[in-house]
């Protein structure tokens, strides 16, 4: 195979390998509130942050609870919302928007003497707003007003 050939597929493209071992960044966040739900990939936090997320709304009444879900978490994330959405019996509205997230990473390189580098990737973000239907707003005030 020449030279041509192997520049025609795309290897040009991709970032520069570099011998050493990457510390990935955690990923920024924007300021967060207490109605913000972070969902991992931890399948046993599962139950805390649906019971989280029906506290948030139906006792601390939060009009809006936001769950965000990151890369591998986004099936996470879309879990959580449907089982909120199926335990409070499709009496929640959901937005569902998608996002990429810019991430960096650290590459700490085997020689000693040499730079740190840093270098960037993406991934892609879903970001789940979650209310409750007015009706059901209107049928826990009634309740809680007793």
């Amino acid at each position: 195979m020449d030279a041509a050939a192997v520049s025609n597929t795309g290897a040009d493209t991709k970032r520069p390998v570099i011998e050493g071992s990457v510390k990935k960044r955690k990923p920024l966040r924007t300021g967060t509130s207490r109605s913000d739900i972070y969902v991992t990939r931890e399948r046993r936090k599962f139950n805390g942050q649906l019971n989280r997320v029906r506290k948030l709304l139906l006792d601390r009444h939060f009009p809006l609870v936001t769950i965000h879900g990151m890369g591998a978490a986004i099936q996470q994330a879309v879990m959580l919302a449907n089982a909120l959405k199926a335990s409070l019996a499709d009496q929640v509205t959901m937005d569902v928007t998608s996002d990429t997230i810019t991430l960096y990473d650290d590459v700490v390189p085997d020689d000693p003497y040499a730079d740190i580098v840093t270098q960037k990737r993406q991934t892609s973000a879903v970001h789940i707003k979650v209310a409750l239907v007015d009706d059901l707003k209107k049928t826990f005030e009634s309740r809680r007003s007793r």
